[in-house]
């Protein structure tokens, strides 16, 4: 597997910031022009943002709907 440079996780961080400050439904098209013809770009900014969304939708739950732990 390449390394990845840091310029590009910053590019990954800069667009995934700027994608967040977007409504939901702008952001394939917003995506569409920030990364043009960078496949693997957008999947891992996608993949974030898809990350964040959970993330968030999770903390939103009811306790009561979480399951309970057995320690």
């Amino acid at each position: 597997m390449p390394r990845v440079s840091n310029e590009h996780w910053v590019q990954v961080k800069e667009l995934f910031d700027a994608a967040l400050e977007r409504r939901e439904e702008d952001r394939a098209q917003f995506l569409d022009r920030a990364c043009a013809d960078d496949v693997t770009l957008r999947k891992e900014v996608e993949s974030l943002l898809q990350s964040y969304d959970q993330a968030e939708s999770f903390m939103d739950l009811p306790r009561s709907s979480l399951p309970r732990s057995r320690l």
